[in-house]
């Protein structure tokens, strides 16, 4: 069984699925199960939308990129070892960074990206996480990497 949320929804409308063989799902028949929430028809018409665009698998599709957007992160986040992170760990976009804890918190490195435009979640203390959207471009990532870096070099200054 998969539950999913979040993205199925394109970022436009909060939506969810259950997803299952028959042997689990075929156990409710039309008519035994009711949800105030089901059935919303512009959010399936987005879902079928999003699961459109997670579908092309081709060399241009939005995973494919992705999957080159996130090496691209990675190379640049684990360039940063040693001045100012202490580790990275990262699956296509999504990134999880360990800051050196002399530096400040998670929280103090989230604060000062914010002041760059970055958005990015502060997470157990001294590890922050970045999540662009699958649509982001090389240089949207890289802007994001080069604020880090003056982040980084704003609170080892203070």
């Amino acid at each position: 069984m998969y539950l999913l949320g979040k993205a199925l929804g394109g970022g436009i409308v909060p939506l969810s699925a259950v997803v299952a063989d028959d042997e689990v799902l075929g156990v409710l028949r039309p008519g035994q199960h009711g949800s105030t929430f089901g059935g919303n028809p512009l959010a399936c018409a987005v879902g079928r939308a999003v699961l459109g665009l997670l579908a092309d698998t081709g060399p241009q599709g939005l995973l494919a990129a992705a999957h080159r957007l996130g090496a691209v992160l990675d190379a640049r986040l684990t360039g940063l070892v040693g001045q100012g992170l202490v580790a990275v760990r990262c699956t296509g976009l999504w990134a999880g960074v360990d800051v050196d804890p002399r530096l400040g918190t998670g929280r103090d490195v989230s604060e000062a990206l914010a002041r760059r435009g970055v958005l990015v979640k502060d997470t157990h203390g001294s590890t922050i996480r970045f999540s662009p959207p699958l649509v982001a471009t090389e240089d949207e990532i890289g802007f994001a990497v080069d604020a880090l870096v003056g982040s980084l070099t704003e609170l080892a200054g203070r």
